[in-house]
């Protein structure tokens, strides 16, 4: 009988290594991906000492059309792929006219348009086997729903990754997988040492910011309920709601907020 798995990418650090352990300490099987060979294998260490059954380390740039087939076909050869949770993303936060044409391509690549295929191909594999229920979760940011300044791509990248969610469940809703969308707020990771290089963007938003093992208890929640979307924390969900009954006043809050530096401790 064939292994069954939960396939994470991202898995190296921030929310898809916290989510890792969060699977490993309910004793599940992983297959788990990442860039950075030492700091996966560490991922792995770890995931076995809390319980996990099988940890399997692939260590890959999946930014590559054959790079993201030839990761799939592996998590596939190995057994049934039970869900596939897609933490694999990175973020620049800078003016847009800081911005030239690769940095714009690579931030809507790597969020988008690999996420949209790494998605379609998991899905036609878990069609395909003998799997009962099966769930693909896949990372979208607040940002996606509330912009601020020097967040334009990033947040383009985000939003279409929460429309594609939308519309991905739409066309598997009478199969046997479910798709969950997390929007996490700020999460306190190294995510922000490479998107905001000079400090500036995560001071604003620190005060709001929330921890990755805090998302991954909430995403794993989710994804065993079968839930559509998760904002975390749920208090900007609250603030999304309220922003679209006066978005022209919200937006010139943010603003002025982000301006003077107020969500600064």
């Amino acid at each position: 009988m064939s292994q069954t798995y939960t396939v994470i990418t991202g898995a190296s650090s921030g929310i898809g290594q916290a989510f890792a352990y969060k699977m490993a300490s309910k004793g599940r099987n992983i297959i788990i991906n990442g860039r950075n060979k030492k700091r996966l294998n560490e991922t792995k260490k770890h995931a076995l000492e809390l319980g996990a059954g099988q940890v399997l380390a692939y260590t890959a740039d999946l930014v590559t059309g054959d790079e993201a087939e030839n990761f799939a076909k592996y998590c596939f050869d190995k057994g049934q792929i039970e869900n596939f949770v897609h933490c694999l993303g990175f973020g620049d936060f800078s003016t847009i006219e800081d911005q030239d044409y690769t940095q714009i391509a690579k931030l809507t690549h790597t969020n988008l348009l690999l996420t949209m295929f790494l998605s379609k191909r998991f899905a036609a594999g878990m069609l395909d086997q003998d799997t009962k229920t099966n769930n693909i979760t896949l990372i979208s940011s607040v940002a996606g729903l509330i912009q601020t300044p020097k967040s334009a791509v990033y947040a383009a990248s985000k939003a279409g990754v929460h429309a594609f969610a939308n519309g991905l469940r739409q066309d598997l809703w009478s199969t046997k997988i479910k798709v969950t969308c997390i929007l996490p707020g700020p999460v306190d990771t190294a995510f922000f040492d490479i998107a905001d290089k000079d400090g500036s963007y995560f001071e604003n938003v620190q005060t709001f910011a929330t921890t990755p093992e805090i998302v991954a208890d909430k995403m794993a929640t989710a994804i065993e309920r079968g839930q559509f979307e998760l904002v975390v924390p749920f208090y900007y969900d609250i603030m999304n709601r309220l922003m679209r009954l006066a978005p022209n006043v919200a937006y010139r809050l943010i603003h002025l907020t982000f301006k003077k530096g107020q969500f600064r401790d």
